[in-house]
């Protein structure tokens, strides 16, 4: 990494700074489901929710969980999606 990079972003998995840039490819709040992020890696969930944890921790995304109607079950079921949260430009500044 350049040492222009967010200290924030410094620590981060591989797998997490994979997430960070599928959530960056989805802007304006955009929510994005956690099966749509696991599938456009190639990763399995439980890699996904990881890394998503790490960048939940570190302030830079959150998470909806909305109860759903299952299209092949017809069962109350949860989806969880994330999204990047809106994080000021220093540049801006």
């Amino acid at each position: 990494m350049t040492s222009t990079a967010d200290s924030r972003s410094r620590d981060f998995s591989d797998r997490a700074h994979r997430v960070l840039f599928e959530l960056a490819l989805h802007p304006g709040g955009e929510w994005v489901d956690i099966v749509s992020i696991y599938r456009s890696l190639g990763l399995n969930s439980h890699q996904v929710r990881s890394a998503v944890n790490e960048l939940r921790a570190a302030g830079m995304a959150e998470r909806n969980r909305r109860f759903v109607y299952d299209d092949e079950t017809g069962r109350r079921t949860h989806r969880t999606y994330f999204r990047l949260m809106d994080i000021p430009s220093e540049a801006a500044a």
